[in-house]
C-alpha cells in the first residue's frame, strides 16, 4: 500500500504551468439566490429604494431593482454571536445601522467601487465597507436593547432597553452616552403625578417613534400601559396617556395629529395627540370579543381618498387561530361606501412575521398614498399591492422562496431554446393572473448593461429546474443575479391522491383569511416526491421521475385538453420472480383537465415501484433511460415501446445461496469487510514476501487481457487478477449480499461512438451501477431517415424499429459505485447525454459564450488522421478515474483517488477552461475533468492524462445536503444548496464576463464623517478589519455572471 503512495507521485509542474493554472482555475463565488435562511431583521431606505434583511447568521442582504444586489457577512466563521436585532437605514446616505444581539452596533457603508486590472472587470460595481463598529463597553448596555429609534438628523439613535431607560447614542463619533436621556426615575415621577398610582413602574420600552413633522418630539410606549409624549430639548414630558392594556407598539399617522396603539389583548387605539386629557378617540378589539392574540404592530397610513388604513400583525381569536400568522389591513371606508371593494382582508401565512412597511408615494399633502406593504416572513417575503382594489401579491423577481416545498433534485439547462423560452413565458402568464399587473415597487440602485452585452430579447438564457417533494417542477430564469419563477408544472394532477374530505358546510368567514404566500412544507403523499428531470428545449420534451417508479414525459401543447394517458407498465424484474417488493404501492392515474402549457403525453410505471436513482435523454432519437434499484430499462416516448429492459440484481443473492470465498488476494475488496480485519490481511501478504506475487502473475495467462477488459473472454477481472489491489481500504454503506443496494443504477449516458470498430459509430447507452457493474447496449435502427415523398409531394410514413441489445459488460474489480460514464472525443469533450454531465442546448453566432478560435487540449497528439476521430470513455467510480480508448477498451490511464487522497467522489463534470493571450484572437484552451469529492473540495484534472492541476476548498464536509444538491454546468460554474433556501454559484475560472455594471447615488453632503481620535480607532476597529476583507470579497463576486 505504501510503495504505491509513494512510487505514483504525480511530477511537478514549471514554472510557466503553475503561472498558466493561475490563469485558467480560480474559485470565485458568483452570487446567492433565493430566500435569505433564518431572517431576523428588516430595514428600508425610503430614499434610495433599497431594502436591506439580516440573518441570525450575521448575513446582510441589500436588493433595490431586479438584478442588484449586494450582501455582507458580519462574521465569515458564523459566530453565533453576530445573530443581527435590528437593521435601520440612515434614508438617502447609503448607510445601514446593524445592532447584533450580543450588543454591537455597526455601521455599514454603500460605496461605489472601481476595481483595479487585477479584478475581474474593469466596470464600476458597488460593495459594502464596514466603517466603525461600536466598543465592548457599550456592548454591556446595548444587549439589553428593545427598541431604537434613529433621529431624522442623523446625528443621534435613541434606544430603549428592557429596564425602561433611553440611552442616545452619537452617530459623529460612533459612541453611547453612558448616562441615560430618559431615566426610568424620571418616568416614575411622572407616573406619580399623573397616573394617581395605577402603575408603580413603566416597564421595557416597547416603542420610540419621532414626530413626522416636529424632530424635537418623540413618543414612547412603555408596556405597562403608559405613552408618554417626550419634548427633547426640554427633556421632559409634554403629555402622558394611560391605556387599560399592555402596549406592544405605537406610531404616528395624519402628519403627527393623531398616533396608534396596539396592545397584547389583540385591540388597537387611536388617539388624538392635541388632546391633553387621556381620552382614546377610537378603540377597538377587531376580531374580539372573545380573548385574542397579542396584536404585535400596528401602522396607520391615510390614502388617497382619505380613509385611514389600519395595518396590524397579530389580534387573531385566541381559541381558533392561536397558531395562525397574520397581517390585516383595514380600511374603514368613511368616504366611500361601496360595499363591493374589499376594504377589510386578513393575510394568512405559513410561518411567523417578523416585520413589515409600507412604501408609499412622496407627495406633499397629509396624505401618504400607500403603494405596497412588505411583509418578511421566516420562510417567505411577500409584497401586496395596495393600490389594486383587490390588494393582489406581487409576483417576486428574487427572493423567491425556492424551499415552498422541499428541493429534491436540481437540473440546469444552458442556452436554451429561444422559441422554447418564449413559449414557455407565453403559457405562464395563465398561471400569474392572480398576480398584481403593476411595476415591482423596490426599484434602487442603477444598472448599466456593457456595450458588448446583448440585448434582453436576443440573450443567451439559463434555466434551473427544481423538482419538489410535492411533485411539482419549478423552472427558474438564472440568466442574471435575480431568479425570477418562469414556469411551474404540477405531476400531482395527474394522478389520484388520498386527501381528507371536503366540508360542504358553510366555510367560516370571520376573520376574512386569504391564504398568501407560497410556502407550504407538507405533502400530499411522499410518492409524488421528483427524483430525476431531464430537458431539451430543442425538442420541446421533458422527462420527469418520480419516488414510486414513475416517469413521465411532458411536451407543449397549445390547447386546454382533458389528459387520460394509458399507463405502460415495464417490469424490471426479469430473471429474479423470486424478489418480493415491500415497498410502496405505484401511483394510480385519473383524468383530467389541464391548461395549455407543458401537458403530459407518455406515462411509465417501473416495476417494482422504487424511486428512480437514474435518467438520460436522447431526443435525437426520441428515447430515454430510467434506472432503480432493480434495473434499467430504454424507452422510446414517441413510440410509446419498451426498447429494452434490464434487472440488475443478483438471483443467487435473493436465492440465499451462501457467498463464496474468493481468492486470497481479493478477499481484501469485499466490501463491508470491517476495517480491522482488512489491514491485518494486508499485513499478512507483506509478510509472504513477493514470491508468492510473482507467480501468481506468472501462471495467470489471461492476465494479458487486462487490456482489454470487456472482452467476452474476460468479463469478470476479479476472477482473473490474483494480485492484491493497491488501495485504501474504506467501509461501506452495503454488504455484498444486500444486492438491492448494490444493483442500484447511478449512471445512464447515451452516446454515438466507436462501439464495435472505428469505421462505424454506434448508438449506445451506457449504465454504472452502485456495484461497479457497467452494462453497454447498442441502439440500432434508431437514426433519423429523411422523410421521402410522392410525386405530389404527399409525406411516405415510414416506420423506425430500434433494436437494443447488450454489447458489452464490465465488472470493475475494486467494486466501487459508478458514478458517471462519459465518451470524450479527440479535443476531449463529452458528446453524449446524460450522467449528469450538462450540455449546451443551443449555440448561435450571437452567444456570449466564448468559442477559442485555437484549441490546445494537453497531452493530446495531433500529428495523425486517428486523432481527430479517436473515441475514449471515461468511466469515473467513487474511488478512482478510468480512460479507456474505443473501441478497443484498452486502458489509457487512471487516477485512484481514494488511494491517494483518502476522500471518495461524490461528482463530476467535463469543463473547457479558457485563457486569453496578449493577442485577442488567440486563446488557450484545455478540457478537464472537475471533481467535487466527499470532503467538499473541487480539483480539476487534464483530459485525458488525468494529472491534478488545482484542489479548492468549496463546501463544508459536514454539509451533506449541499454536497448532494451541487450541479455542475458547462461553463465551469456550479450550484449547491447553502441552505434549504438558498443557491449558491460559484465559478472555477476567473475568466468571468459582467453582462453588465452595478453603481448607487446618494447625497454625498449628508453623508457626515465620523470624527474618531486615533486611540478609538485602534481600539474600536480591530474586529472589522478582521473580517473586512472576506466580506469585500464576497460582495465583488455577487455581481459577476456569465
Amino acid at each position: 500500500m505504501f510503495k504505491f503512495k509513494l512510487g505514483h507521485k504525480q511530477p511537478e509542474e514549471n514554472e510557466a504551468r503553475r503561472r498558466l493554472q493561475k490563469e485558467l482555475f480560480g474559485l470565485n463565488k458568483i452570487c446567492v439566490r433565493g430566500f435569505p435562511s433564518r431572517p431576523s431583521a428588516l430595514a428600508y431606505d425610503s430614499q434610495l429604494k433599497l431594502i436591506a434583511i439580516g440573518t441570525h447568521t450575521g448575513e446582510i442582504r441589500i436588493y433595490g431593482q431586479p438584478n442588484f444586489q449586494l450582501s455582507y457577512s458580519l462574521d465569515p466563521n458564523s459566530s453565533s454571536s453576530s445573530s443581527i436585532r435590528k437593521l435601520i437605514f440612515l434614508d438617502g446616505v447609503g448607510r445601514l445601522l446593524v445592532l447584533t444581539i450580543d450588543g454591537y452596533l455597526h455601521l455599514l457603508e454603500i460605496n461605489n467601487y472601481n476595481p483595479s486590472i487585477n479584478d475581474f472587470s474593469s466596470n464600476s460595481t458597488v460593495r459594502i465597507d464596514r466603517t466603525c463598529t461600536s466598543s465592548e463597553d457599550d456592548s454591556i448596555i446595548l444587549k439589553n436593547t428593545q427598541t431604537i429609534c434613529l433621529l431624522r438628523n442623523h446625528l443621534n439613535l435613541l434606544i430603549g432597553l428592557d429596564n425602561g431607560n433611553i440611552y442616545s447614542f452619537n452617530i459623529e463619533n460612533f459612541s453611547l452616552n453612558i448616562n441615560p436621556i430618559i431615566s426610568t426615575d424620571i418616568i416614575e415621577k411622572t407616573i406619580v403625578e399623573y397616573c394617581s398610582g395605577r402603575i408603580i413602574h413603566p416597564g421595557p420600552v416597547q416603542s420610540i417613534v419621532q414626530h413626522p413633522t416636529n424632530e424635537d418630539k418623540i413618543l414612547i410606549g412603555y408596556r405597562n400601559t403608559l405613552i408618554v409624549h417626550w419634548d427633547l430639548p426640554s427633556n421632559s414630558h409634554d403629555r402622558t396617556y394611560i391605556y387599560k392594556q399592555e402596549v406592544e407598539s405605537v406610531c404616528w399617522y395624519n402628519k403627527g395629529m393623531n398616533f396608534a396603539t396596539c396592545h397584547n389583548n389583540g385591540s388597537y387605539a387611536l388617539w388624538d395627540a392635541k388632546q391633553q386629557l387621556n381620552i382614546v378617540e377610537t378603540e377597538k378589539i377587531p376580531y374580539g370579543p372573545y380573548p385574542c392574540t397579542p396584536m404585535t404592530k400596528i401602522c396607520v397610513k391615510i390614502m388617497r381618498n382619505g380613509d385611514p388604513l389600519i395595518i396590524f400583525a397579530g389580534g387573531l381569536p385566541r381559541s381558533s387561530y392561536s397558531n395562525k400568522h397574520s397581517v390585516s389591513c383595514l380600511c374603514e371606508n368613511e368616504h366611500d361606501h361601496n360595499n363591493e371593494r374589499t376594504r377589510h382582508v386578513t393575510f394568512d401565512f405559513t410561518t411567523s412575521v417578523i416585520d413589515f412597511f409600507t412604501i408609499d408615494k412622496l407627495s406633499n399633502d397629509a396624505r401618504d398614498d400607500p403603494q405596497s406593504l412588505v411583509i418578511l416572513l421566516n420562510e417567505e417575503i411577500v409584497v401586496i399591492d395596495l393600490v389594486t382594489d383587490s390588494w393582489p401579491s406581487y409576483h417576486l423577481p428574487y427572493l423567491n422562496s425556492i424551499h415552498a416545498s422541499p428541493v429534491i433534485c436540481t437540473t440546469l439547462t444552458c442556452n436554451v431554446n429561444p422559441q422554447f423560452y418564449k413559449r414557455l413565458v407565453n403559457y405562464a402568464t395563465i398561471q400569474f393572473d392572480d398576480y398584481s399587473d403593476r411595476k415591482w415597487p423596490i426599484t434602487g440602485g442603477e444598472i448599466k448593461r456593457n456595450l458588448n452585452h446583448l440585448e434582453d430579447d436576443t440573450e443567451q438564457r439559463h434555466l434551473l429546474l427544481t423538482g419538489h417533494e410535492d411533485g411539482s417542477v419549478q423552472f427558474w430564469d438564472i440568466t442574471n443575479i435575480s431568479m425570477p419563477l418562469i414556469y411551474k408544472l404540477k405531476t400531482s394532477d395527474y394522478f389520484q391522491i388520498e386527501q381528507a374530505p371536503i366540508d360542504d358546510t358553510e366555510e367560516e368567514t370571520w376573520p376574512p383569511f386569504r391564504k398568501t404566500g407560497l410556502y407550504d412544507p407538507y405533502c400530499d403523499d411522499p410518492r409524488l416526491a421528483i427524483q430525476k428531470l431531464s430537458l431539451c428545449t430543442n425538442t420541446d420534451t421533458l422527462i420527469i421521475a418520480g419516488t414510486a417508479g414513475q416517469v413521465l414525459t411532458f411536451e407543449f401543447s397549445t390547447d386546454s385538453i382533458d389528459v387520460n394517458i394509458v399507463t405502460t407498465t415495464v417490469n424490471l424484474l426479469d430473471g429474479c420472480e423470486s424478489f418480493v417488493w415491500k415497498g410502496h404501492e405505484e401511483m394510480k392515474t385519473k383524468q383530467t383537465f389541464v391548461p395549455s402549457g407543458l401537458v403530459l403525453t407518455s406515462l411509465v410505471q417501473l416495476y417494482p415501484p422504487a424511486a428512480v436513482s437514474a435518467l438520460a435523454l436522447c431526443s435525437d432519437i426520441e428515447t430515454y433511460a430510467a434506472g432503480t434499484a432493480h434495473g434499467f430499462t430504454i424507452f422510446n416516448y414517441k413510440q410509446n415501446r419498451i426498447l429494452a429492459a434490464k434487472c440488475t440484481l443478483d438471483p443467487n443473492a435473493l436465492g440465499n445461496t451462501p457467498t463464496v470465498p474468493l481468492s486470497t488476494g481479493e478477499s481484501t475488496l469485499i466490501r463491508g469487510r470491517s476495517l480491522k480485519k482488512s489491514l491485518r490481511e494486508s499485513f499478512r501478504r507483506l509478510r509472504k514476501g513477493r514470491t508468492i506475487k510473482k507467480a501468481t502473475m506468472i501462471l495467470t495467462p489471461k492476465r494479458t487481457d487486462e487490456n482489454n477488459p470487456l472482452s467476452s473472454t474476460n468479463i469478470h477481472l476479479e476472477e482473473v487478477i490474483r494480485v492484491p489491489v493497491e488501495r485504501q481500504v474504506e467501509f461501506r454503506e452495503f454488504k455484498p449480499v444486500d444486492d438491492q443496494v448494490a444493483s442500484m443504477v447511478r449512471c445512464l449516458y447515451f452516446a454515438k461512438t466507436y462501439l464495435n470498430s472505428v469505421n462505424d459509430r454506434t448508438r449506445s447507452l451506457w449504465a454504472g451501477t452502485n456495484g461497479g457493474h457497467v452494462y453497454v447496449y447498442s441502439i440500432i435502427g434508431s437514426e433519423p431517415q429523411p422523410i421521402n415523398t410522392l410525386t405530389n409531394g404527399t409525406p411516405i410514413a415510414t416506420d423506425q424499429t430500434s433494436i437494443c441489445s447488450m454489447a458489452k459488460e464490465i465488472r470493475l474489480k475494486h467494486k466501487a459505485p459508478v458514478l458517471s460514464i462519459v465518451v470524450l472525443d479527440s479535443l476531449n469533450q463529452s458528446i453524449g447525454q446524460g450522467s449528469n454531465i450538462p450540455t449546451i442546448e443551443s449555440v448561435s453566432s450571437t452567444s456570449n459564450v466564448l468559442v477559442p478560435s485555437t484549441t490546445h487540449s494537453e497531452n493530446v497528439s495531433l500529428s495523425s488522421s486517428t486523432a481527430y476521430t479517436s473515441h475514449k470513455v471515461l468511466i469515473c467510480s467513487e474511488e478512482q478515474f478510468k480512460v479507456f480508448t474505443l473501441p478497443n477498451l484498452k486502458p489509457y490511464c487512471k487516477f485512484k483517488l481514494t488511494a491517494t487522497e483518502g476522500t471518495r467522489v461524490r461528482k463530476v463534470n467535463v469543463n473547457q477552461f479558457t485563457h486569453k493571450q496578449d493577442n485577442t484572437n488567440e486563446s488557450h484552451t484545455e478540457s478537464c475533468l472537475v471533481c467535487l469529492d466527499n470532503m467538499g473540495q473541487i480539483s480539476i484534472y487534464t483530459l485525458p492524462t488525468l494529472r491534478r492541476q488545482i484542489l479548492f476548498s468549496c463546501i463544508k464536509a459536514s454539509d451533506i445536503n449541499a454536497l448532494s444538491s451541487v450541479q455542475f454546468s458547462p461553463f465551469a460554474h456550479a450550484l449547491y444548496l447553502q441552505s434549504s433556501s438558498e443557491l449558491v454559484q460559484v465559478t472555477f475560472s476567473p475568466q468571468t464576463i459582467l453582462p453588465y455594471s452595478m453603481s448607487i447615488t446618494y447625497d454625498k453632503i449628508q453623508r457626515k464623517t465620523i470624527q474618531r481620535s486615533d486611540l478609538e480607532k485602534s481600539t474600536r476597529q480591530i474586529s472589522p478589519e478582521k473580517n473586512l476583507s472576506n466580506g469585500q470579497e464576497t460582495l465583488l463576486s455577487y455581481v459577476k455572471i456569465k
